[in-house]
């Protein structure tokens, strides 16, 4: 049995923000992991991930006039900063849909390709549980919630992540199959992205200095070569899975942490440029949402058609993990 990727929809907090709002030295990064951006979108202290996400819902169920309590077996979430520390917001987010699922799972791994990720794991639920749907839901809000703070918006990084929410529906059917997803693990580079404090404090702890992640000059260029590898690599992967060539791929989205990296993956796989959809110039990095959300919008401007073949991608972190998945789409 296959799982279908029938309809995809998203949701934006907030107001645009531009480059002004960050160091006036921005514009002179010379940092290929920090460049590129015009704008992006931040969650305001109040705005909650739950909410963000059931708007981007709300709009899929209305598209599918599906039933929240009848028609989502599975919910669930990833989300960057979650709204609460020990509780994920699959629960809050169906209390909001008035959905009642099955299976709810708030899952913290796999980043900035979680998507592909959760599709994968509502294909495996659905295959040995007998699911029937699914609600797949990326929600990236550390662009408001961390890189807006006072101390910590003059860094380069700081003008990259944006935020937002990508949301897809899966149905236990072959009209938009699922053809191949491949997946990689390197444990060995886990710990290479973690928040550092000036004062030495961990994350929990009380303190004066804000948070911001290490990257140092020579991690970037080992995460930079890490990234340019493993997503060509696991693209053709999943492609030879799938018994097609790169070639066969209609449109490609992948993860958006830099033009650098979409320019290098779209040179190593000789895909030209407007068959590699993104939208890192108006939202920035959106972390695990860049991947639906940028899908969503190519559906919206009509881009992406029926029976086209597509090929969703990325790497996490600080490339822990990769992974790809070829569908045919037929929403």
């Amino acid at each position: 049995m296959s799982a279908s990727l029938i309809a995809v929809a998203s949701a934006l907090p907030g107001e645009k923000v531009g480059n002004d709002f960050f160091s006036p030295d921005l514009k002179d990064t010379k940092n290929p992991m920090f460049m590129g951006t015009e704008y992006r979108h931040h969650m305001g202290r109040q705005d909650k991930a739950s909410d963000l996400i059931a708007d981007a819902c709300q709009k899929l169920i209305g598209e599918l006039e599906l039933n929240p309590e009848t028609d989502i077996d599975i919910l669930m979430t990833n989300v960057s900063i979650p709204d609460q520390p020990f509780t994920g917001c699959g629960a809050v987010v169906s209390k909001v849909l008035g959905a009642k699922p099955k299976w709810i799972y708030d899952l913290s791994n796999t980043g900035c390709v979680s998507f592909v990720y959760m599709m994968d794991l509502a294909q495996t639920i659905m295959m040995a549980r007998g699911a029937r749907s699914a609600l797949i839901c990326c929600a990236q809000t550390a662009g408001g919630r961390i890189f807006a703070l006072e101390g910590v918006k003059t860094k380069a990084q700081a003008a990259i992540p944006g935020d937002g929410c990508g949301v897809g529906y899966l149905v236990a059917d072959d009209r938009a199959p699922i053809l191949a997803t491949v997946q990689q693990n390197f444990g060995e580079f886990s710990e290479d992205m973690y928040a550092c404090y000036d004062d030495g404090r961990k994350w929990w702890e009380p303190g004066d200095s804000y948070g911001y992640i290490d990257f140092t000059e020579s991690k970037t260029v080992k995460i930079v070569m890490r990234g340019n590898r493993a997503v060509p690599r696991v693209v053709k992967a999943a492609c030879e899975e799938a018994g097609i060539k790169t070639s066969d791929i209609d449109i490609l989205i992948t993860n958006q942490p830099n033009t650098f990296f979409l320019r290098n993956w779209r040179e190593a796989l000789q895909i030209p440029e407007e068959k590699h959809l993104d939208t890192f110039r108006q939202y920035a990095n959106l972390f695990g949402a860049g991947i639906p959300v940028t899908l969503a919008e190519g559906v919206r401007l009509g881009k992406i058609k029926k029976d086209q073949v597509l090929c969703l991608a990325g790497f996490s972190h600080a490339c822990d993990y990769a992974a790809a998945t070829v569908l045919r789409w037929g929403a």
